[in-house]
Order: structure tokens, then C-alpha cells, then sequence
């Protein structure tokens, strides 16, 4: 017990008692880094910071978990005061507005790590090791992370942060409703998608209010991930969303015959139209995620982290999960969904802040933080055995052709963009002559098209 808090005061306090070179003590000077995220497991983080910290015992990392919507204004004002963070998780459609606040990648950071070790007189020293560990260049990361992942974190061919997990969209699906509106097996096309909503929605006797929904799908309010939904359903129809010079595309009009774009738009909202039979849901029922863990919902669109939160707010609930429907088995078509790590340009502790991204985003910490919490992988080397796992099955399955569809400056705004088009789409004028009708869609898709548009500048 003497021996060992002996080494401990060591350790942790005595780098700079005889023993250890100049060199050696500024390597091992105390460092404390300042790390804030917004949805990742911040208790499985900091199990795998202390396995980092074991080895670098000068290390100190605090892990704060703030809301997604205070993150920027948050890091404006400590910014303001320089007291900001070194480490920040930042969604990766946010990265280029955050992008003037953020360090950029270098090709190494210098790692120091401190050891003990019996020497040959069985007295126990002290080993301290500086090298330069190299980080990952553009085609590294091109190599090992997703597809979306190069086209996120690299920009004007500079790195800007990486992520340790990736997420898409599926379905999960009720089956106690399922099972009592007979049908035996969730559906695997649209089309028997559309038959399962006609089968399972319940309406009051008058039919003005729906008691149980098939589906939380039609409106641009009271749904989780619309701007996603439509992204899959218009690329799913082989239909531009967004181009390769980053613009909106999918108000493109042909100059003869009806735009494909309004069959899109019609298939989403007729399961919010009362004249269509597939109504199933309007814009005054509960949020998405709530109406399907009350049970009330029988299709919920989300992602992997959806998962946990179903399962600590409604424990009892009787559920499964679907991949994406797909339009062209042959040809599949999901949505990238995640946060980046990223350094904070005015750190001052950008070296150490580095060396701990890589440790988090490119080892097996990566796999064990991910094996711990559920959640997909940004690694294609792990991608793999996630498919054998019941619950990740279904996003990973499908994780190797998921694309970001946002690149812009002002995500919020594009989202709402998108919200407000589908509400423009199904609550046009009742006066409005119908002569009409198609040009005020049209003009709804053109204002969605122009707003998103403006954010990319």
C-alpha cells in the first residue's frame, strides 16, 4: 500500500521532481481539455476517455452534454469571453456554418504517454514516451470512413473533424397493431406499405379524428425527419434533390408533361389528405415519436438512437424494425444522419485535443463506444459484424449508400424550408380555383427550392 501511494503522488504530481528531464516535464505538464456534445452516450464517452487517460495521466477531459439547439449561441458567447471548448460535436450538416470557429486537421500531433516498469534492481521508474503519431490525410479517410463521411468533413480539401458513428433511417413498426388488423408480416414494398395504412388507421365514427394512426407521414409539422423523408422518396424516384453544385434542384420543371416532382409530393401527403385512403395522420395530432410510443402510431420513421429512448419511455412496447422501403431494390437510397468531432479554433490545447479524436474516431475505442451504445459505424472495418446485430441490422445494413443531403450554412432554415413546402402543399387557398392549384404548388416547391438555396451561399 506505501509502495503503491507512493507511485501514485509520483504519477500524478511529481513530474517535475528529479528524475525526469526538462523535456520530460513540459511533455507531462498538466493538461485539461474542455469536450461538448450533444447526442452522443456521454457515460460510455468518458469510459473510453479514462482507458485514453490511463496512459496519460496528466490528462484531464471534461465532458459537458449541451441541447442541439444552444450549441452554437453556447460556443458564441465562451468564444466571446475565451473560455470556449477545445472539443465540440457538431452535426455534420452544421460543420460550415461553424466552420470560421473550427481548427482544421493537422498531419500529426505529438503524443506523450507515461508508464511504470521494474527496472532491473526491481525498483519501479517512470517511462516517458514522446512521438509523433500521424492523422488521417484526405484519401485515408476516403479509404477507411463512409462515403458521406469525405464529403462532410473535407472541405476546400481541408479536414475539419471526424465522427465515430453514422446513422440512417429506418422503420420501426408496432406489432400488436399489426397483428390486430391481420397482418401477418410488415411489408417490404411502398405498395404494401400503402395496403398496411389502409388496414391498420381507425377513425371515430364520423371520421373527424383519427384514433389510431397507420402511419406518422404527410405533414411538414409533427413528424420527426421530414426534410429526410422527402430527400429518400424524391431520390428514390430518380429525382435530383440537390446538385453536384450544391443547389436545390427538385422544383425543376420540364418543359412539357406534369413535373415528376408532384407525384412525390402527392404520395407523401395523401396520407395527410382526408379525400385520399391512405389518410392517416393531420397536423393536429401529437409529434411522431410520442404518438408511436403510446401505441397509437403503427409506422414511425427514425434512427438508431431513436432505439434507446423507445425503450426507456415505453418499455412494454411490442416492436420491430424495417429497413428502408426501397422504390429500386437494385438502386437503394438512404439518409446520412450524424456529428462530427471537431477542435475549436481558438484552443489552445489543439495537439492534445487531436490526439484524442483520433484515439475516440479511428481505434478500438471507436468499436467498444459503439458496441456499448447501439449506434452505427463510420468505419467501413466495422460495418460488417454490425449487420449480425438485431437492433443495428437495419441501419447498418444500409449504411454504405447513405448520403447527407445538406452542405450548406443554415441548416435549420433549410429544414423549415422543407416543413413549409409540404404545408403549402396540402393547405392551399380553399378559394383558390382550381386552374390554379398546380401553379401554387409549383410555387411552393420553387420558394422551398430558392430558401435552401440561399443558406448555400
Amino acid at each position: 500500500m506505501i509502495i503503491s501511494l507512493v507511485l501514485s503522488v509520483f504519477l500524478f504530481a511529481g513530474f517535475g521532481c528529479k528524475g525526469l528531464s526538462a523535456e520530460q516535464q513540459a511533455a507531462t505538464k498538466p493538461v485539461t481539455l474542455e469536450y461538448w456534445t450533444v447526442h452522443d452516450d456521454v457515460d460510455q464517452l468518458r469510459a473510453q476517455i479514462a482507458k485514453y487517460k490511463a496512459d496519460r495521466p496528466y490528462l484531464t477531459v471534461t465532458v459537458k452534454q449541451l441541447r442541439a439547439d444552444e450549441l452554437y449561441t453556447r460556443l458564441l458567447e465562451a468564444l466571446s469571453e475565451d473560455k470556449g471548448p477545445d472539443i465540440i460535436s457538431v452535426h455534420a450538416r452544421d460543420l460550415r456554418a461553424f466552420q470560421s470557429k473550427l481548427a482544421t486537421m493537422p498531419p500529426s500531433y505529438s503524443d506523450t504517454t507515461v508508464r511504470t516498469q521494474k527496472n532491473i534492481v526491481n525498483q519501479v521508474e517512470t517511462i516517458v514516451t514522446t512521438q509523433p503519431v500521424a492523422l488521417p490525410t484526405t484519401f485515408q479517410i476516403d479509404k477507411e470512413f463512409l462515403q458521406t463521411v469525405r464529403k462532410d468533413v473535407i472541405i476546400d480539401g481541408k479536414i475539419y473533424g471526424l465522427p465515430i458513428s453514422v446513422d440512417t433511417m429506418a422503420i420501426y413498426y408496432n406489432k400488436d397493431l399489426l397483428d390486430r388488423s391481420d397482418i401477418p408480416e410488415p411489408p417490404t414494398t411502398w405498395e404494401q406499405f400503402q395496403d398496411a395504412v389502409r388496414k391498420i388507421v381507425r377513425f371515430d365514427k364520423d371520421r373527424t379524428k383519427i384514433l389510431q394512426a397507420g402511419a406518422a407521414l404527410g405533414t411538414g409539422t409533427n413528424i420527426v425527419g421530414v426534410d429526410d423523408i422527402m430527400y429518400i422518396l424524391f431520390r428514390q424516384s430518380n429525382i435530383p434533390f440537390i446538385n453536384s453544385n450544391n443547389s436545390a434542384v427538385f422544383n425543376a420543371r420540364p418543359s412539357s408533361g406534369a413535373s415528376p416532382s408532384y407525384s412525390v409530393m402527392d404520395f407523401y401527403t395523401d396520407f395527410a389528405n382526408p379525400s385520399r385512403d391512405t389518410y392517416t395522420w393531420n397536423e393536429s395530432m401529437q409529434d411522431s415519436f410520442d404518438s408511436f410510443t403510446r401505441g397509437e402510431t403503427a409506422f414511425f420513421f427514425g434512427y438508431s438512437y431513436h432505439n434507446a429512448q423507445i425503450k426507456a419511455r415505453a418499455p412494454q412496447l411490442n416492436y420491430g424494425i424495417l429497413p428502408m422501403l426501397q422504390l429500386d431494390p437494385e438502386k437503394p437510397v438512404n439518409v446520412a444522419n450524424y456529428w462530427v468531432q471537431t477542435v475549436v479554433g481558438k484552443s489552445k490545447k489543439q495537439n492534445d485535443a487531436w490526439g484524442l479524436i483520433n484515439y475516440l474516431t479511428r481505434t478500438k475505442a471507436a468499436e467498444d463506444y459503439l458496441t456499448a451504445t447501439k449506434r452505427p459505424a463510420a468505419l467501413r472495418s466495422l460495418v460488417s459484424r454490425q449487420k449480425e446485430d438485431l437492433d443495428l441490422g437495419p441501419f447498418v445494413g444500409q449504411i454504405l449508400t447513405a448520403d447527407n443531403w445538406y452542405r450548406g450554412k443554415d441548416y435549420a432554415a433549410a429544414d423549415q424550408a422543407i416543413r413549409d413546402m409540404v404545408s403549402e402543399w396540402i393547405n392551399f387557398p380553399p378559394t383558390l380555383e382550381e386552374s390554379r392549384v398546380n401553379q401554387w404548388q409549383q410555387d411552393a416547391l420553387n420558394r422551398a427550392a430558392s430558401k435552401i438555396n440561399q443558406t448555400m451561399r
